[in-house]
């Protein structure tokens, strides 16, 4: 914006290059854009893809794994294994809609929908630990 207003005051190309330390085709492109689109053409926008974007899979199909994943076993869907890994929800999504996803798309899409990794827990939540400990003594 600096430049263009050097530009405006009437200072020369290669003066304005001088100054803000950039090449006269820097210059050029900004005194262009300028032209065409003034003080808005100048102004810096998001890059990249916005969220969502091309994504694979559609908000129902998501919504669908998203529940199958919460609901059931991977066992109970033909899979094997008992606990959800990226690679047994990446096998559902390709059993179920013939798409092949990596490890980490499959992650991107896990934590899109609030799910995280978890650790099972060292012993069982049903544990009695006096139990235990009895059997320890006596066995």
């Amino acid at each position: 914006m600096r430049a263009v207003a050097a530009l405006v005051e009437g200072r020369g190309r290669e003066e304005v290059a001088a100054m803000f330390k950039v090449s006269l085709k820097a210059v050029d492109g900004w005194w262009a854009k300028w032209l065409v689109g003034g003080r808005e053409a100048l102004t810096a926008r998001p890059r990249g893809k916005r969220v969502g974007e091309h994504q694979v899979l559609t908000e129902a199909e998501q919504a669908a794994l998203r529940q199958a994943v919460l609901d059931h076993r991977p066992c109970e869907l033909g899979l094997s294994g008992q606990l959800w890994t990226r690679g047994q929800v990446g096998a559902l999504i390709a059993k179920l809609y013939r798409v092949r996803l990596t490890e980490p798309g499959v992650g991107k899409y896990l934590r899109r929908w609030g799910l995280s990794f978890q650790r099972p827990d060292k012993r069982a939540v049903e544990q009695d630990p006096q139990a235990v400990r009895q059997w320890l003594e006596e066995t």
